[in-house]
């Protein structure tokens, strides 16, 4: 199965889903990730989305979280983007299947979020 991780970051993600079976991973991030695991493209990731979305069988998206997150003093918070809908349209607009992944905190800008955690899955966290 083909799966397209968006904001890939170092691919913590895409390593989960390659240890639950997806075989052929393309990592998508703005900036270089040298340690990357999988087949990697620095570029935009909503503009990758665009062009190739409808190639994958699911696709994952972590957009920037600083907007939201509590690790981020309030004041600089405002001046960090939201990606989240624009992310979501052009999702919807790719016709694959796909997961939306962000903070707790970004909860008002998610639709039907499901959390999970470590203690889900019987981890000590």
């Amino acid at each position: 199965m083909r799966l397209l991780d968006l904001f890939c970051g170092a691919g913590g993600a895409s390593m989960g889903y390659y240890q639950a079976g997806f075989d052929d991973i393309v990592g998508v991030d703005i900036r270089r990730q040298p340690r990357y695991p999988f087949h990697f493209i620095q570029g935009d990731a909503l503009e990758y989305l665009a062009e190739h979305g409808h190639e994958f069988d699911a696709i994952h998206a972590s957009p920037p979280c600083q907007a939201f997150s509590q690790a981020v003093k309030i004041r600089n918070r405002v001046n960090r983007p939201n990606l989240i809908p624009a992310t979501r349209d052009a999702l919807i607009r790719s016709g694959s299947p796909y997961i939306i992944e962000n903070v707790p905190t970004a909860i008002d800008h998610l639709i039907e979020p499901v959390m999970l955690c470590g203690s889900s899955f019987g981890l000590p966290v």
